[in-house]
């Protein structure tokens, strides 16, 4: 069965209503909420890093540790799936990836460090508690 509209039912064109005003198009919302998101997920990642690093640096076991960087690399992960490593008027450098890589490469030095720190024999736990407050900074540099 074929059904033929004829242009008299549709809708005058003064009775059709129209949201382009300054509302915005649905690609705009899209990406605000989707940005709206991704910052809320990162700061929950953020802070359940942050305690995770208190609690390594009162327990001093290599578990804590284990669990501390599978969550730092997440973060990471998260960070570059997000976009915020191409967005290049963050950085002050004029290379804008390379400042990311640099601050991701940072991170996974003083992740060494830490887990040299934990695996020596005297087990200074503010050296450990030193170096989970600049990964912090480091990871509140990528973000912001």
């Amino acid at each position: 069965m074929k059904v033929n509209l004829s242009p008299e039912f549709t809708l005058p064109r003064d009775i059709v209503p129209r949201s382009r005003g300054s509302a915005g198009t649905f690609d705009e919302h899209l990406r605000a909420m989707t940005e709206i998101h991704l910052r809320e997920r990162l700061d929950g990642e953020l802070a359940a890093i942050h305690e995770q690093g208190r609690r390594m640096a009162r327990n001093m076991s290599l578990s804590d540790l284990k669990k501390y960087r599978d969550m730092v690399a997440g973060f990471l992960k998260l960070c570059i799936a997000g976009g915020l490593s191409c967005k290049e008027e963050r950085f002050s450098s004029r290379y804008g990836r390379t400042k990311v890589l640099t601050i991701i490469k940072t991170v996974n030095q003083k992740l060494l460090a830490m887990a040299e720190a934990l695996l020596s024999d005297n087990k200074d736990s503010l050296k450990v508690l030193a170096l989970v407050d600049e990964i912090r900074g480091l990871l509140l540099d990528l973000y912001a």
